[in-house]
């Protein structure tokens, strides 16, 4: 039977670690005792390097960890999640984004929120240690962009492009960088909260012309 043991000594005693369980042994009480943690070891190892933001929930199992990272270790974390021992069963579940406009009735002035728009956020599931993991970088607005996943989790294509074309974020280093839905000739962001919801243009497909016709409408005051 296989299983992954390492333990690291400390000051007072020395960390245990059995397929993911964490073991205290103090040699003052001479005996084992299992020390909970809500992340699992084996993976906060791996955040405990990019300074993270990890949120849970305190009133249900801790099975999903919601982590805030810098952008900039957006790549790297993804290429070590899916290389490393206990997170290499993993999957890309989906790729999305949030704005955050007009939500500073609600928070304060010291909180994330305040300090960036748009936040992008990746979801996994990690089949090993049976727990989902959402990553949450910020400032994708920026003119710099962030580096694309999809090298890493291939049905990171298509997911990208859909986020990158309605909410106007800047992916690099993408194979494949058209437009999903929308239509090439436009440059809108349908799901930023400053789009107007009230459109100036009718588009149809015209039978008899066989082909796509924009017309001005005319918007009528009720």
């Amino acid at each position: 039977m296989f299983f992954w043991y390492s333990q690291t000594k400390i000051m007072w005693g020395t960390f245990i670690i059995v397929m993911g369980d964490i073991y205290f042994y103090s040699s003052k009480k001479n005996k084992i005792m299992q020390k909970k943690f809500d992340m699992p070891m084996q993976l906060f190892i791996i955040m405990e390097k990019v300074n993270p933001v990890i949120y849970t929930s305190e009133v249900l199992i801790p099975n999903h960890f919601i982590v805030y990272i810098s952008k900039n270790y957006l790549f790297l974390l993804n290429l070590i999640l899916k290389n490393e021992f206990f997170t290499a069963k993993s999957t890309l579940v989906e790729n999305s984004a949030v704005d955050t406009l007009n939500y500073t009735n609600i928070t304060n002035n010291t909180s994330i929120l305040s300090k960036n728009r748009i936040f992008i956020y990746y979801i996994y599931y990690l089949y090993t240690l049976k727990m989902r993991l959402t990553i949450v970088i910020s400032n994708a607005e920026s003119s710099t962009g962030i580096k694309s996943i999809e090298s890493i989790y291939r049905n990171a294509n298509w997911a990208e492009r859909e986020t990158s074309e309605m909410y106007g974020i800047f992916i690099k280093n993408k194979k494949d960088s058209r437009k999903l839905l929308l239509d090439y000739t436009k440059d809108e962001n349908p799901l930023l909260k400053d789009f107007p919801t009230e459109g100036t243009n009718d588009i149809f497909y015209n039978f008899f012309e066989d082909q796509v016709i924009f017309e001005k409408n005319t918007i009528v005051e009720l």
